[in-house]
């Protein structure tokens, strides 16, 4: 991630963050990121964080709540979220809608929107919100695989055919890798962005993985692990 992206992201996030009173203001309740590859588990393993600390699970929410700032419709903005790089190609849409929903704008209300919904606490899925949440109290977890094995996981559960699995994989993996470079110039493969990596390549049952997360966040949420300058909201 480059420094210039770095200062936007600073620059944005103290809009909407809230004047501190004192040295420590910990969430009301946990805050995590969960970037995934596809069929790696991530989204099972999300679903039971949320009803293992009783938390709101943001992902179709983020692009409401951006469409709502922008302005636009969530469909637009669902393309842009899709394929980043795409907005660029929209002259035509800004012109005979007079709307600005650039790369720029698209960005700003993002991480506006990831700083709002991380004060509430919850559980945020993609959209490179451990980025966004770099220097605030939050819990940045990658969960990742193989697509070979995530493919074969998600066959032998009855999602498709192994092979047609395995593009969709790679594609999707692809995509978004894409989207959080474009867009913060940061790697999903880059394991300092996140503060815990897991690989369920030879995990069947995420339970114990739920429970490792949830003992973390606890930590980060009750300033136990973070390094003092992010016990904050």
């Amino acid at each position: 991630m480059t420094n210039t992206v770095l200062s936007v992201i600073s620059a944005l996030a103290a809009v909407v963050t809230k004047p501190h009173e004192g040295d420590q203001h910990l969430p009301p309740k946990p805050v995590i990121t969960l970037s995934r590859d596809f069929g790696s588990g991530g989204d099972v393993i999300a679903s039971k964080l949320s009803q293992a600390l009783d938390l709101p699970l943001y992902d179709e929410q983020v692009l409401r709540e951006v469409a709502t700032r922008l302005k636009d419709d969530p469909a637009i903005v669902r393309m842009l979220d899709e394929g980043f790089g795409r907005a660029k190609d929209m002259w035509l849409y800004r012109l005979l809608s007079g709307k600005d929903i650039g790369p720029d704008s698209y960005r700003d209300s993002l991480v506006k929107v990831v700083i709002s919904l991380s004060r509430l606490g919850g559980i945020i899925l993609g959209r490179g919100a451990h980025v966004i949440l770099t220097e605030e109290c939050a819990l940045r977890v990658r969960i990742t695989g193989t697509p070979e094995i995530c493919a074969r996981r998600m066959a032998s559960a009855g999602h498709g055919k192994e092979e047609d699995l395995l593009a969709q994989a790679r594609e999707i993996n692809h995509r978004r890798e894409t989207f959080v470079w474009e867009v913060f110039q940061s790697r999903l493969s880059d394991a300092s962005e996140f503060d815990l990596t897991i690989n369920t390549d030879r995990m069947d049952n995420f339970d114990d993985v739920v429970e490792t997360i949830v003992a973390l966040a606890k930590a980060v949420q009750h300033g136990r692990v973070l390094r003092h300058d992010l016990k904050r909201v």
